[in-house]
């Protein structure tokens, strides 16, 4: 051991040395000096001579004698490169252009060309398909022990053939999706509060029969401030988010303007950015603001410098997503050339998953997220990078709102000294196309005759994923390749004084119907106008949607002939405070924060006053599996239908009374016998009494920004302007 003792020294030095340095990193995939890598953190070197010591004292217990200093050295890197198998190999935001590509995949699920899947024929990618398949297999006993437990659980033990007929395998397991809307800090609150009422590690969820819905999930997707909620929990390998609440979000700062050392804040971004932008990428507003939010997303103990060289591919590497302990995260973004303002109904809508980047509309391809940057040529990479997929600026792209509050800015009526401000410097950076997020075309020279155009831009666009009013990600869920049955549909857009009024629901019935063939691959529910919600109070409660397969849009054109989910819709309610915060505010005071958890809490379990609740959601949940074998549903869950699915009726009159609902159980709750009842208005739930501001919603429903946010928003744009 005394050889090892004199190593160990002379290894801590050659660490500590290179912890001092910066130098150029080498390709992940070549053989390469730690040396000439990026430098080491405190983190790693205590990890990396741990495990050195570690496999010296192994060879030793063996009788193999201890480690020469080379040896240890080299084991040491090893350890130190295996962990950073996916962040960006030089430790800085700007990506690295590699001299060398990983292996273009092979025999890809529905072909490919190169690095290029072509996903026409409707089949998610390998990878995708046995995460899913291990994820079901390790909820199989789950799923069992929650369907046949008694009160507080659904107690289904009376279905036909027992639950066991739908647990002995796995694919008759349900697929079940939860989707998180945008509306910023309110929508990333409001998600984690739900949430966590659905959390096998929360013991009221437990009590109250709704726990583990969370982790029985096959797929979790995220856009704007719901992508941050993904992010957070899948980066940080799925916490709790009463623990992200208390020990990451940091919402007591400001997200742009943090309370102290400001300009050392503002410095930090500026050199991030310019270190993607000295190596020729296209920058824009949303690097600032990914990295901004990095700072109120990841767990500092985990990733050094504020996530500055953490990637969204980094997911892969956390412990629970390699044991496919929990749901599948995907974040959406929409696409929007150049020059446009508003974001069409039929443009399309792009995936970052941890493994792939890519569309399901038009283009209808997907490539590896780790060479996304990469100059890529009909699936040939003639340059390859790695590092593109930044996690503040994946989840950046999601949540790129700036174009969003310019159109919401010229549309309102009224005038201020702060409002003129921010929208000269708005206007500069939308002139600028400062406002969207560039990606280099991957699908360059790839045309399926259906892409628009795209195979032949050098950039594809992308712009925050509720700018085409879909506020809601569901479209991930209603592709057939991934088989959802029953998804719940989290809701905290402002369409209404800052509430929700079912509009995304009715923008993806609306995107389904009114482009001819274009999305007939994917069956979709009838969702009714946002006034047939308000008027009837299916905003106030949860609602399912789709009950009848049969009456679903596309139907009948559905590719494999995939049935549309059942969408529980699960709308933002003051069960036990007003959560309508503005979408731009930007600071929550530790108070405000954990009440949103807690009212999430009181709405994903209805407060623990509906006995019935976690057994309507097992049958919901079971409806499409109830179809596919042919047997009837147990009277528990026709009574279950009979009180959640929309009957059908539509009221489109204009809502007498603006939606304004009061602190309090819903109407609806306190006796469903009064079925799908309108709600009371003109409560104590407006924008008025929440945060100062009026009424007034764009068409992406998210109302205009109170002055502190727009202090915020303005402080970013003007200094990521002065940055050009």
């Amino acid at each position: 051991m005394a050889r090892f003792a004199s190593c160990w020294f002379l290894l801590l030095a050659a660490c500590l040395a290179a912890f001092t340095t910066v130098q150029a990193a080498p390709s992940p995939w070549t053989q390469g000096d730690l040396a000439a890598s990026k430098p080491v953190h405190k983190r790693e070197l205590l990890e990396g001579l741990l495990y050195a010591r570690a496999v010296n004292d192994e060879l030793v217990a063996r009788g193999k004698g201890s480690l020469s200093e080379e040896d240890a050295r080299a084991v040491f890197e090893l350890h130190v490169a295996a962990t950073r198998k996916r962040s960006n190999p030089n430790g800085s935001y700007g990506p690295t252009k590699l001299p060398s590509c990983p292996p273009a995949p092979t025999n890809q699920t529905g072909g490919g060309i190169g690095y290029l899947r072509n996903a026409t024929s409707q089949e998610i990618n390998a990878q995708e398909a046995d995460y899913i398949q291990r994820h079901r297999t390790s909820m199989q006993s789950s799923w069992r022990s929650w369907l046949s437990s008694n009160s507080p659980g659904p107690n289904l033990n009376s279905i036909p053939g027992g639950v066991e007929n739908y647990t002995n395998t796995i694919s008759n397991l349900p697929r079940v999706g939860i989707a998180v809307s945008g509306g910023g800090y309110r929508a990333m609150l409001y998600g984690a509060g739900v949430v966590q009422g659905w959390d096998s590690r929360n013991d009221t969820a437990n009590q109250r029969g709704t726990g583990g819905i969370l982790q029985r999930a096959d797929y979790f997707s995220g856009l704007s401030g719901g992508s941050w909620l993904t992010g957070a929990l899948a980066i940080n390998d799925w916490p709790t988010t009463q623990a992200l609440n208390d020990q990451v979000f940091d919402l007591t700062n400001n997200l742009v303007l943090p309370s102290d050392d400001t300009i050392s804040f503002y410095a930090d971004l500026v050199s991030d950015v310019k270190d993607k932008r000295d190596e020729d990428f296209p920058t824009a507003i949303t690097d600032y603001w990914g990295r901004a939010l990095s700072y109120h997303l990841l767990n500092q103990t985990m990733y050094n410098d504020e996530g500055q060289a953490t990637t969204w591919s980094d997911i892969v590497n956390v412990t629970n997503f390699k044991n496919a302990a929990y749901p599948f995260p995907i974040v959406i973004a929409d696409q929007r050339e150049p020059g446009e303002v508003l974001i069409y109904q039929n443009g399309s809508i792009f995936e970052f998953t941890p493994y792939e980047f890519g569309t399901w509309n038009r283009v209808k391809a997907f490539v590896p997220i780790e060479v996304l940057g990469s100059n890529i040529t009909n699936g040939n990479i003639e340059q390859c990078v790695e590092g593109y997929d930044n996690f503040g600026w994946t989840v950046g792209t999601s949540s790129t709102l700036f174009n969003g509050l310019f159109t919401s800015l010229i549309q309102s009526d009224g005038s201020s000294i702060i409002k003129d401000a921010i929208l000269k410097v708005a206007g500069a950076v939308a002139s600028q196309d400062n406002d969207i997020s560039q990606v280099p075309n991957p699908f360059m020279g790839f045309d399926n005759g259906q892409n628009d155009g795209t195979s032949s831009a050098q950039y594809i666009s992308l712009v925050d994923g509720g700018e085409d009013n879909n506020n809601v990600p569901l479209q991930p869920l209603f592709q057939p390749a991934r088989q959802v049955d029953f998804i719940l549909a989290l809701d905290a857009s402002a369409d209404a004084t800052s509430w929700p009024n079912g509009s995304s629901l009715y923008q993806s019935h609306l995107r389904a119907t009114s482009n001819g063939d274009l999305f007939k691959e994917a069956a979709v529910p009838y969702f009714p106008p946002p006034a047939t919600f308000v008027n009837r109070g299916l905003n106030t409660r949860p609602v399912f949607f789709g009950c009848d397969a049969s009456n679903a849009t596309n139907a009948q054109t559905a590719a494999h002939g995939q049935p549309a989910p059942i969408v529980a819709y699960i709308p933002n309610y003051p069960w036990t405070s007003l959560t309508n915060f503005s979408t731009f505010q930007l600071k929550y005071e530790a108070a405000e924060s954990q009440a949103m958890l807690d009212n999430g809490v009181e709405l994903a379990t209805l407060g623990g006053s509906n006995a019935t609740w976690s057994q309507c959601l097992a049958c919901g949940m079971l409806q499409r599996s109830f179809e596919r074998s042919g047997v009837a549903r147990p009277q528990e869950c026709n009574d279950c239908m009979t009180t959640y699915c929309w009957d059908g009726v539509e009221d489109n009159s204009t809502p007498a009374n603006p939606y304004s609902p009061p602190v309090g159980k819903p109407q609806w709750v306190q006796n469903t016998a009064e079925q799908q009842a309108a709600p009371y208005t003109g409560g104590d739930g407006s924008t008025t009494a929440m945060n100062g501001e009026g009424n007034g919603s764009n068409a992406a429903g998210r109302t205009m920004p109170g002055s502190a946010g727009m202090a915020g928003a303005l402080a970013l744009l003007t200094f990521a302007l002065a940055a050009y």
